[in-house]
């Protein structure tokens, strides 16, 4: 049977260029490089594919020349392509199938220019270079076999060998001398070859079109895992962001509840002042109002009657005073936050304490002349203060201390609102200075252990700060700070 071989390269050839455009036509939806290189690839292979074809109506130089190198570069960009599916190519690769290629170009010239016309040499070469080259199909199925597991790795893997047995037989044939040279004489190996080229071919690209989809799928599927995990995500930090809300209100409310707690505590300690403090104008006014009657009786035209009246006037105002100033401070609270003048409610408390201060003969010194405001809670602000005075009050009732003195200071610092009370009690150990904030910590017998967290707390709240320095055996300062609130004149 006679059969003109030209014709077979040539349909080989139209089938590369049919294959890889049908692919670039059928993926061109996806807007893929990868498919892009792929089917550009295909069609340079069919172009080197023509030139082999025509020995004879064109030079020899040209298959040698540029029929190779497309033939080459081609099959080199289809290997380039389905590595990069991979994932990034390593340098090792890049260097060695670059010159290996090159390497093979390099000779099949050298010995075109050697022994020009004598083709034996250089088919033999270009089949071994085939043989060897086509292998990096068959790895890299392999290789998407285990990292892809895509369906497509299967038929790339076939598809390395078909091309790799074929060509490996005409190899073997032509080095035991049973192969047939001329490109043109049809013989048993040359339709192994076609054979094999028509198989993997179709192979190739029917793996490479089942690799990409099955990639995109992957990627599909991953995104798709990413937004439902996202979601979650979201959805999670939207109950977290409920429960931190929540929790932040429930320690607002433990805060409120604490101050009236700790109030409530310090009472015992405050009863006989407020009762002698409360008791002492009322036995004067007692007193004067017998005064009175016995004046009215006898002297009803008495200019003292109107001295008397006006002291009876001052007494009750100070008992008003002293009981409006514990209504405020012992009512509860919504946490309602308004405008304070600070100085007028430190006023309040140093009037609470008034009778303590007179029982332990402790000297006060208030400088509180400059009126500054805050924005704040005038209940949980008034029992941080009370807190700092009490425990002053507490530092100097020391025996050891021979003439107690607390000295209270409210001014103005930039924007700060800036309070210190000052003792010259005994001052604050060393060891104990680092965890005097801490909750539940306390050095005195009868004392809860929250009065200085809870003021802390209630001034952070505020937007302000609470700190203290202390020279054990000799002094200590609180330091009070709150934003001052200027906008609403009072």
């Amino acid at each position: 049977m006679i059969m003109d071989l030209r014709t077979i390269y040539l349909m080989d050839a139209a089938l590369y260029l049919m294959l890889h455009a049908a692919i670039w036509v059928g993926l061109l939806s996806y807007r893929s490089r990868l498919v892009a290189a792929w089917s550009l690839s295909g069609i340079v292979s069919a172009a080197g594919l023509v030139f082999l074809g025509m020995r004879g109506v064109w030079p020899d130089w040209t298959l040698v020349i540029c029929g190779q190198f497309l033939m080459a570069a081609g099959n080199f960009g289809r290997q380039i392509t389905l590595r990069s599916m991979l994932g990034s190519i390593p340098r090792l690769w890049w260097w060695g199938h670059g010159l290996f290629n090159l390497a093979y170009l390099g000779a099949g010239l050298v010995l075109f220019l050697q022994d020009a016309g004598q083709w034996e040499r250089l088919v033999l070469l270009f089949y071994a270079f085939y043989t060897l080259n086509l292998i990096e199909y068959v790895l890299i199925g392999q290789a998407m076999r285990k990292k892809m597991a895509v369906s497509g790795a299967w038929a790339i893997e076939m598809a390395g060998v078909a091309f790799c047995v074929s060509l490996g037989i005409k190899t073997l044939a032509l080095l035991t001398g049973w192969g047939e040279v001329d490109l043109y004489t049809m013989a048993w190996d040359q339709m192994v070859v076609f054979v094999g080229q028509f198989v993997a071919i179709s192979l190739i690209n029917v793996g490479f079109m089942q690799a990409f989809v099955g990639q995109i799928q992957e990627e599909r599927a991953r995104a798709d895992k990413q937004m439902l995990l996202e979601q979650q995500k979201s959805q999670m930090l939207e109950q977290h962001a409920r429960t931190t809300e929540g929790l932040l209100k429930e320690r607002e409310e433990i805060i409120r509840q604490l101050t009236l707690s700790n109030k409530s505590a310090g009472m015992g300690a405050l009863v006989a002042g407020i009762a002698h403090e409360v008791n002492q104008p009322l036995t004067a006014l007692m007193i004067k109002t017998e005064v009175i009657e016995a004046m009215l009786e006898r002297m009803p035209e008495s200019t003292g009657v109107h001295g008397l009246g006006a002291e009876i006037r001052d007494d009750v105002v100070r008992v008003s005073n002293i009981v409006r100033t514990l209504r405020s401070m012992f009512m509860l609270g919504r946490g309602k936050y308004e405008c304070i003048e600070l100085t007028a409610l430190v006023r309040d408390v140093l009037l609470i304490v008034e009778g303590r201060r007179q029982r332990q003969a402790i000297q006060l010194h208030a400088q509180l002349d400059e009126p500054v405001r805050v924005l704040g809670d005038v209940t949980q602000l008034q029992q941080v203060v009370l807190n700092m005075i009490n425990n002053a009050m507490d530092a100097v009732s020391d025996p050891s201390v021979s003439a107690p003195c607390i000295t209270v200071r409210c001014v103005t610092e930039r924007e700060d609102v800036h309070l210190t009370v000052t003792d010259n009690g005994v001052g604050i150990d060393r060891e104990r200075q680092a965890e005097i904030f801490a909750m539940f910590k306390t050095s005195k017998a009868q004392g809860m252990g929250v009065g200085l967290w809870l003021s802390r707390s209630i001034v952070e709240s505020h937007g302000g700060r609470l700190g203290f320095e202390s020279d054990p055996s000799h002094q200590t300062t609180f330091h009070l700070y709150l934003p001052e609130f200027k906008d609403i004149q009072i």
